[in-house]
């Protein structure tokens, strides 16, 4: 079994259906969605977020879609994902071995975002549903990665990553977790202790990580058109 994790789509549909035929070329049936679905021009603009969402969502139709929110999408995105049947947020999935668990959304950021928290907000809501996975069995599928590493170097070399998801991290020990958000780190990976950080990076520069489940659970992060399975 395989999962396709694709994020930060920001409007571009094209690279969904490209994805889609990625996924159907390599006989991938599972897709993650790691947030942020509308264009950087449309995420104040509620009622077309949340079209932009459909519209990912119906072009990814009869595949078996998980998705979280990012920072840019509507607060009220998980609700939409819940009335499709993909909603990952504040979950956990039982899937090929592991249990796969989402958060989505993101510290503050200075772009006055819909999805963004406190740092206090986001480590409490971790640590809720951390408490409840099997940890030795658990992916942890975020939007924001974990501050200082190589997975949230923004392009000036600052790290951008959430303070609050690296305490979690640090404290419960995932196997591994998949996450996104600072597209300069796309296709970047770290280690905190025993968990693996993985960065899938933005769709539109053709970025995409693919998840192998199980116990020891591991994704390879690469470019659509070099990745070969």
């Amino acid at each position: 079994m395989k999962i396709l994790c694709i994020a930060d789509i920001h409007g571009d549909l094209a690279g969904v259906k490209h994805a889609r035929e990625y996924a159907e070329k390599n006989g991938i049936e599972d897709i993650l969605i790691l947030g942020d679905f509308p264009g950087h021009g449309t995420f104040h603009n509620i009622a077309a977020s949340m079209e932009e969402i459909r519209r990912v969502l119906a072009e990814l139709k009869g595949l078996n879609v998980l998705a979280i929110p990012g920072n840019c999408d509507p607060q009220s995105s998980p609700a939409l994902f819940e009335e499709y049947g993909v909603n990952l947020h504040e979950k956990i999935k039982e899937l090929g071995g592991m249990e796969l668990a989402g958060y989505g959304g993101s510290n503050i950021t200075p772009f006055d975002t819909p999805f963004e928290m406190p740092e206090e907000e986001l480590y409490s809501r971790l640590v809720k549903l951390l408490s409840s996975c099997r940890l030795d069995k658990t992916v942890l599928a975020v939007h924001c990665p974990p501050n200082d590493t190589n997975c949230d170097k923004t392009g000036n070399g600052m790290h951008a990553g959430s303070i609050a998801v690296r305490k979690a991290l640090e404290e419960f020990q995932p196997i591994l977790v998949v996450c996104s958000h600072i597209h300069e780190s796309g296709g970047a990976t770290d280690v905190i202790g025993r968990t693996i950080v993985a960065n899938v990076g933005r769709l539109a520069d053709g970025c995409i990580g693919v998840l192998e489940p199980g116990k020891n659970a591991r994704v390879t992060l690469g470019n659509m058109e070099q990745l070969r399975l």
